[in-house]
């Protein structure tokens, strides 16, 4: 069984809010870094024995407590079901993003059971390591380059609620409604909110001060 709360740093970690250092080119062989690496892969595979069929679309190493920039992302997700081409990217950045922008529902084992709508740029170019050292340079759109920005953004402190400013927008959804969260669109008009409060209460932070509790 695929038991997060044991593998995820709790929403209030101080360590999600930390930006995460690059791994040097010349480290990114080391048994120190390719074991974190293996640690991430075995965390998005869960229990499965089949490598082709991982239980997460992406993971950022902050989330499991590892303070380095790297991410996995499958890049055959579409949203609907569809998994089996997850990579490895190291020291990811986006260097170009459009300008157009679309709105679509965002959860994270990071922020428990609050959910909400984000609106991101539809098309990105990353730029990365691979386990290698290569660098690459990908384009991607649609659901998949939500992905590296969710996933990026971790690696900078940053949590998907951050990019919401629309209250309405920020939903609190239990495990057993997440079918009909995500069927028909009901997330555009969902009628279960978290508010800017709840969320604050969640993360642990003053609503004045704005500092965080560790």
């Amino acid at each position: 069984m695929f038991d997060e709360a044991n593998i995820f740093l709790k929403p209030n970690d101080p360590l999600l809010l930390k930006i995460a250092p690059e791994v040097p080119a010349a480290h990114v062989g080391s048994p120190e870094v390719q074991q974190d690496i293996e640690r991430m892969l075995n965390v998005a595979y869960g229990e499965q024995t089949d490598r082709t069929k991982p239980v997460l679309v992406g993971l950022a190493a902050t989330q499991i407590g590892i303070l380095r920039r790297v991410i996995l992302v499958d890049v055959s997700a579409e949203g609907h079901g569809k998994v089996g081409d997850l990579r490895v990217y190291i020291n990811p950045e986006i260097v170009w993003r459009s300008k157009e922008t679309d709105e679509w529902y965002e959860g994270c084992f990071s922020t428990g059971r609050v959910n909400g709508v984000v609106a991101r740029p539809d098309k990105v170019r990353v730029k990365a390591l691979t386990t290698y050292g290569d660098e690459v340079v990908e384009d991607y759109s649609g659901y998949t380059a939500r992905i590296f920005q969710h996933e990026i953004d971790h690696l900078d402190g940053i949590e998907f609620v951050s990019r919401i400013t629309d209250d309405d927008k920020l939903h609190w959804v239990e495990d057993n409604e997440y079918p009909d969260y995500r069927d028909s669109e009901h997330w555009r008009n969902w009628p279960k909110k978290c508010s800017r409060e709840e969320w604050h209460k969640i993360k642990g932070i003053y609503p004045d001060a704005g500092k965080v509790i560790s």
